[in-house]
């Protein structure tokens, strides 16, 4: 198995992330720029849109820091900081979900200051579960749909119909690969994983699925995947908010740990899907945007993010859990506190790794996973 050349078309992702949203501008494609996966993309899909992430990236946020106030997260500077340098003018349009105070606010300032790139705000019911909710997210799709028709024109049923059943293949395919990493995290490394999650969302998607369907034959049927011995290095579960620099990744691979799941916003999160088949075409992007599991700016009767990580972290068989918490991170910071219960009453062991996304990783955070991973091994 050539796993080099299988990654071939996910590389792009790391060093010009916004290649391919280039390429579709300048062949006269729309371009879409989403901040958070409770964004409607199968209705951008459907409109003719190419969505693509908006991303942070390591470097300075000085426009930023001018507009914001300083306990906002990293996340939050680092965008504004880059749609204020206009390094995104092939953007059409930019959807905000309404997760927290701090991106409406970013929402308000790009709005404000950008003028070039529309801004759509998608409100997202707190509480997910109920009619209610349902009721008031099915009537939000619906304005979306309305407003985007009067961008691109009318968008058919059957349009929606099949960005339905694209954007699922992808979500199982995509499920399909975190599975396979659990067991062969030698072959499917954190780094490589990270690299295909973050394709996953700058990319076509039909192309996106298609190379990814190539690349887990390879691995189901490779040689070097049924010898893969991974009991050499401890496993890991990332656990955490917004952190899409690789660098974290990377660190924490070199610092002697194999990643056999994560929970992180950009990768398995941004594939979560409630499975939902009948109704209208909304009523089903309804159902599966709201029924699914919720991340930590929204909230479900009954459920309980400390019982949900611990519930990942058996199934990928982690020995240990390490969170990647961007700081001023609200939302997570509450979710934060019953997942350490969780995980303490389980008896699995935990670090925590405060990151700034505008930053690179310190040496100070390599030799913390470095001690974790020798004690994980001590441990086993």
């Amino acid at each position: 198995m050539d796993i080099q050349s299988l990654m071939a078309p996910f590389s792009f992702a790391e060093k010009e992330p916004y290649a391919k949203a280039m390429e579709a501008a300048a062949s006269g494609k729309p371009v879409a720029g989403y901040l958070c996966s409770y964004a409607p993309l199968e209705l951008l899909h459907a409109a003719g849109y190419l969505p693509v992430r908006v991303f942070s990236r390591i470097g300075d946020t000085h426009h930023a820091d001018e507009l914001l106030q300083t306990f906002s997260c990293s996340y939050a500077r680092s965008v504004l900081d880059r749609a204020l340098k206009k390094e995104w003018p092939f953007l059409d349009i930019v959807v905000f979900s309404h997760t927290c105070d701090t991106m409406q606010n970013v929402a308000d300032l790009w709005r404000a200051h950008r003028g070039d790139a529309e801004v759509l705000i998608v409100s997202v019911p707190t509480q997910t579960d109920g009619a209610l909710a349902e009721k008031y997210y099915g009537a939000e799709l619906a304005r979306v749909r309305c407003l985007l028709e009067e961008k691109t024109g009318p968008i058919a049923e059957a349009r929606i119909e099949e960005a339905l059943a694209l954007f699922q293949q992808q979500r199982n395919a995509m499920e399909q690969l975190y599975a396979l990493r659990a067991r062969y995290p030698k072959v499917l490394t954190g780094a490589r994983v990270m690299q295909i999650a973050l394709a996953a969302q700058l990319m076509d998607r039909e192309a996106h699925l298609a190379a990814l369907h190539a690349l887990l034959s390879a691995v189901e049927s490779a040689e070097e995947a049924a010898s893969d011995d991974s009991a050499a290095l401890p496993k890991v579960f990332v656990a955490g908010s917004m952190c899409s620099p690789p660098a974290f990744i990377d660190l924490i691979e070199e610092a002697g740990c194999h990643i056999v799941g994560d929970d992180l916003c950009v990768s398995h999160r941004a594939f979560y899907s409630a499975d939902a088949e009948d109704g209208s075409t909304l009523e089903v992007l309804t159902r599966r945007s709201l029924h699914r599991d919720p991340c930590p700016a929204f909230h479900r009767t009954g459920w309980h993010p400390g019982h949900a990580l611990l519930a990942r972290v058996r199934a990928a068989g982690a020995d240990g859990v390490i969170f990647l918490l961007t700081q001023f991170c609200d939302p997570m910071a509450f979710d934060y506190v019953p997942m350490m219960k969780a995980l303490e009453e389980a008896g699995i062991p935990a670090i925590t790794l405060s990151v700034e996304q505008n930053q690179e990783p310190s040496e100070q955070l390599r030799t913390r996973v470095s001690a974790f991973s020798e004690m994980l091994q001590g441990s086993a």
